[in-house]
């Protein structure tokens, strides 16, 4: 199955059609598009701030970071430890064309690919995870998501084409 939405997902659009894509080679790259998300102030707490960068989100703006802060409140709440504090995180959109990509990955240590839960949603992050790839990007991102999202079909695709197309491990903690 896997195999078969892979082949679909690196498929040439047929001439005479069209398919909207979130990155597009031929979109120009804004300035303003390739910075990542402002910091976010978060209430004092006692623990120290850890850093998430996250690929894959529709936008830097704090509505789309918001998002990943969802997950691991509902994380945090099914008693997943590791987690600790949801807000003492600083949750940083990065755009998968950001030229920053590859020097970030050798400095920062906590990555993350936000997977959507719609139609085209393997397609997007099958071609996420080749653009991480090809620009050096982290080798070891763990899948955020829609907390309602569950580990079979797409999230456990996304993990077995990572892995062997592209070598990355992709940690699926989805039940």
């Amino acid at each position: 199955m896997a195999e078969m939405l892979v082949q679909l997902a690196s498929d040439k659009v047929p001439e005479g059609t069209s398919r909207q894509s979130p990155v597009s080679p031929q979109t120009p790259v804004r300035p303003s598009a390739t910075r990542a998300a402002p910091p976010v102030a978060r209430p004092p707490s006692g623990e120290q701030e850890r850093t998430l960068m996250v690929v894959g989100l529709p936008g830097t703006a704090e509505r789309h970071t918001a998002r990943v802060t969802e997950l691991l409140q509902s994380w945090s709440q099914e008693g997943r430890r590791w987690v600790g504090d949801p807000q003492a995180w600083r949750i940083v959109a990065l755009p998968i064309h950001s030229a920053h990509l590859s020097l970030l990955a050798d400095q920062q240590s906590r990555w993350a690919l936000w997977i959507d839960d719609d139609l085209e949603a393997f397609r997007r992050g099958y071609r996420m995870l080749k653009q991480i790839a090809e620009r050096d990007g982290p080798r070891r991102l763990i899948a955020v998501h829609s907390p309602g999202l569950g580990p079979k079909g797409l999230l456990s695709n996304l993990q077995y084409v990572a892995e062997t197309h592209f070598g990355i491990e992709l940690l699926v903690l989805a039940r």
